[in-house]
């Protein structure tokens, strides 16, 4: 059984310097070369040994930690660049100690430009935008969202864009920290995240700029729009954030529906779980080997042996919490990064077709079989990818067919199937083979 959906799209692509990260379709290229990795979250790494907001920490732990992250085989760390009790300089001059390091080590950052929790970790000015909306949760409200995010926000944004866009240890710049806007007006949430792409990347198009969403749904924004949002040439990947096997569908319904990489950017464990070791390793084996994400990052990671105040003791990474877990974690961890290392190659040679979706929502259709009318011809054809949209054959022997009227003759530039697994079903319902044939109507003859 197998069910296909066609598409068709346009990428476009432009040059960047050694060293930068770039996109092709569905994978990350460096210097040539196709990328996937595992990295870490190191929250407020940028800020280690200033006064606030993390006073227990001291400069020597940005080394100890990215010691430790290169020794596992981590390639990007993700970490809060603004500072509400700094002056914008200042973080920047300390974003910039970061990066430096992070180059001298062959790796990467996601530089994270603000949180949706008062975590400190936003810009100066912005505290009175924190409003309590989910006892004691507080969250930036809408009137940040709406216009207040132009106050301090944008203007930090701009320094700090302006002052790094060309340092080659950046691997995006992102947006915000799960910003959601889902208690109040998902318009005015999109109209923000697709200004500020702009804006980032007026000032620099040669680095990645990416949402930092949780999850589609932790967005409250329906299936269409969040396809409209990330097809935005200015956002060039999707994130995930899941803890104990949280499996957010829609967003992944959404990726499958995009030609664009997918990172899972914050994960974790509950750190009491007798089957911890195991879990991670089943989750690490789902999303890069059935789901080919691009990258797997390790939330709450800290490798010094004191507590300094950043870590999660409930899904972190933490020798001080995890005792002799930690270290079958990194052993783990440092394996899948040896493999991953050694799987890259040349990008794809194929890109995607140019052209419109001449496809969709065909004038008619004709199938072999199909498993019931639910899953008939015209679910191939909808411009949806999801377990409940979808042509099932009814599991007869192969071959089974789908004939395509596309209403009148097309100069056909190229194609593009999507299976039951980019929807997140099973492996086995994946299409192993297939042949694409032209004919004059839906009965052919076939050529």
């Amino acid at each position: 059984m197998f069910p296909p959906a066609l598409a068709a799209s346009i990428m476009m692509f432009t040059s960047v310097p050694e060293g930068f990260v770039t996109t092709h379709g569905r994978h990350f290229v460096l210097d040539g070369q196709t990328c996937r990795f595992v990295g870490v979250n190191i929250r407020g790494l940028s800020h280690y040994g200033r006064p606030q907001p993390l006073p227990f920490t001291n400069v020597a732990d940005i080394d100890n930690n990215l010691d430790g992250a290169q020794s596992m085989g981590a390639k990007v760390v993700r970490f809060h660049a603004a500072n509400t009790f700094e002056a914008n300089t200042s973080s920047i001059e300390a974003l910039e100690v970061v990066l430096d390091k992070l180059n001298a080590r062959g790796m990467k950052g996601i530089v994270v430009l603000t949180d949706v929790y008062n975590t400190a970790f936003h810009p100066p000015g912005d505290d009175s935008f924190y409003t309590d909306q989910f006892s004691f949760l507080f969250l930036l409200n809408n009137a940040w969202f709406t216009d207040g995010f132009r106050t301090n926000y944008k203007p930090w944004v701009g320094e700090v864009v302006t002052a790094l866009k060309d340092h080659p240890a950046i691997f995006a710049w992102e947006v915000g920290n799960e910003l959601t806007n889902a208690g109040e007006d998902v318009i005015a949430f999109q109209d923000f995240m697709e200004e500020m792409a702009a804006y980032i990347k007026s000032i620099d198009s040669q680095h990645l700029v990416t949402t930092g969403m949780l999850a589609v749904e932790h967005t409250a924004i329906q299936e269409e729009s969040a396809v409209a949002l990330y097809n935005d040439p200015n956002i060039d990947f999707m994130t995930v954030h899941t803890y104990n096997g949280e499996d957010w569908i829609q967003n992944w319904e959404v990726n499958a529906r995009i030609e664009k990489p997918l990172v899972v950017e914050k994960f974790g464990w509950n750190r009491n779980d007798a089957s911890l070791v195991v879990n991670v390793q089943n989750q690490m084996n789902k999303w890069f080997d059935e789901r080919m994400v691009n990258g797997f990052m390790q939330w709450g990671y800290q490798a010094q042996p004191n507590d300094i105040g950043d870590g999660d003791g409930a899904v972190g990474m933490d020798p001080n919490l995890q005792e002799g877990r930690y270290t079958e974690l990194f052993d783990l961890y440092q394996s899948r990064a040896n493999a991953l290392a050694a799987e890259s190659t040349a990008p794809p040679s194929v890109s995607l077709p140019a052209g419109v979706n001449v496809a969709l929502n065909a004038s008619a259709f004709a199938v072999s079989s199909r498993f019931s009318d639910a899953f008939d011809g015209d679910k191939a054809l909808d411009g949806i990818v999801s377990v409940s949209s979808k042509w099932t054959s009814s599991g007869s022997p192969a071959p089974q067919w789908l004939a395509v009227d596309l209403g009148r003759e097309y100069d056909i530039t190229g194609f593009v199937m999507r299976c039951a697994v980019m929807a997140g079903e099973a492996v086995q319902s994946g299409l192993v083979s297939f042949d694409i044939e032209t004919g004059p109507s839906l009965t052919g003859p076939w050529s």
